[in-house]
């Protein structure tokens, strides 16, 4: 059968044109048995192969699936932005923005020329959680396929999407103090991460910088700024964006695995055709490992970082990283 590798990209455009929860809610249940379908056309991703030497072309139907899964990742952020909104949290629960945009920096830009629609110009404010969208998110997922996870035990940065941080100065580790929405598995593919508050002293976890700070790998987050590679391309050419994929297995986690620069290596090896990042490698790694910076004090270029060729290996994923969970996995064929 040959790949309909444009169905999930239909499934988020018709989504998007349901302006009311009810409408998007029976679209979704009658979608199911047929996404489910186009699912499990993506098995080959379920595990992680070796890569050739150079990457994918448009000649292997292996990059033709990894890009028909991003589509599927946008449906994603889309209803998790959804029953994300806005809005002030309840009180104790933490802090889930609220910072000033940095004057001259990408996301100020955007905002000047109109491609940013900031319902509060200058500042990136606080948001809610809605239960009734997110029973959409969670009900729509679980039944095409996917496998839920909450990794509740412990706070690991792979697993979990930091959405709320209660301060707390007399504690020295951070810790998941609540689950707000699962994470989905694909195999051992890491479809999404699920969502959590957490408590941890400012030094590891500042609270507006991890709640405000641009998220990468992610399509939209709204009033939280975001990248992906598909940002600023066309209508049609934005939709041959590779998806992310992140990878818990037997021999490890394996961040951004089509990456090509191997960051577990100090100073890591640039290919032959590109420049060196200029960027400390400390950050490279914060940014890879939470898809954000998380520590104060925020680097004015926060928002015009480009962690998509970098590549690293963990045996677990904790916070502060620990040197000694890097480990350097053979990626190439």
């Amino acid at each position: 059968m040959k790949l309909d590798w444009a169905y999930f990209r239909r499934l988020y455009e018709e989504l998007h044109d349901r302006h009311d929860a009810t409408g998007r809610q029976e679209y979704l249940v009658g979608q199911r048995p047929t996404a489910a379908a186009h699912l499990a056309e993506l098995a080959t991703l379920r595990e992680r192969e070796p890569i050739p030497a150079g990457g994918y072309t448009g000649d292997d139907e292996q990059l033709w699936q990894i890009m028909k899964l991003y589509a599927l990742s946008r449906v994603s952020d889309y209803l998790i932005e959804l029953f994300c909104p806005a809005g002030d949290p309840p009180q104790g629960f933490g802090v889930t923005g609220g910072r000033p945009v940095i004057e001259g920096s990408s996301t100020h830009r955007l905002e000047l020329g109109g491609w940013r629609i900031n319902a509060t110009p200058g500042w990136i404010g606080s948001r809610r959680v809605d239960p009734g969208g997110l029973a959409a998110y969670t009900g729509f997922f679980a039944g095409i396929g996917l496998t839920p996870f909450e990794h509740a035990e412990a706070f690991s940065p792979f697993h979990h999407e930091i959405f709320a941080v209660v301060q707390d100065p007399s504690t020295t580790r951070v810790t998941v103090e609540e689950v707000l929405w699962p994470g989905f598995w694909f195999g051992d593919l890491l479809f999404s991460r699920a969502g959590v508050r957490v408590r941890a002293p400012r030094h590891l976890i500042d609270a507006a910088v991890a709640t405000t700070s641009t998220l990468y790998f992610t399509y939209r987050r709204e009033p939280r700024p975001t990248r992906d590679p598909s940002h600023g391309w066309g209508s049609n050419s934005q939709w041959r964006t590779e998806f992310h994929r992140f990878y818990s297995d037997e021999d490890g986690l394996h961040l951004n695995w089509d990456g090509q620069v191997d960051i577990g290596e100090d100073p890591p090896q640039q290919p032959t055709d590109q420049l060196d990042d200029p960027a400390p490698l400390d950050q490279r790694r914060e940014l890879l490992l939470h898809r954000c910076f998380v520590r104060s004090t925020l680097p004015r270029d926060e928002d015009d970082r480009f962690p998509y060729d970098d590549r690293l290996s963990l045996t677990t994923a904790e916070w502060p990283l620990r040197p000694e969970s890097i480990v350097h996995v053979p990626q190439a064929r």
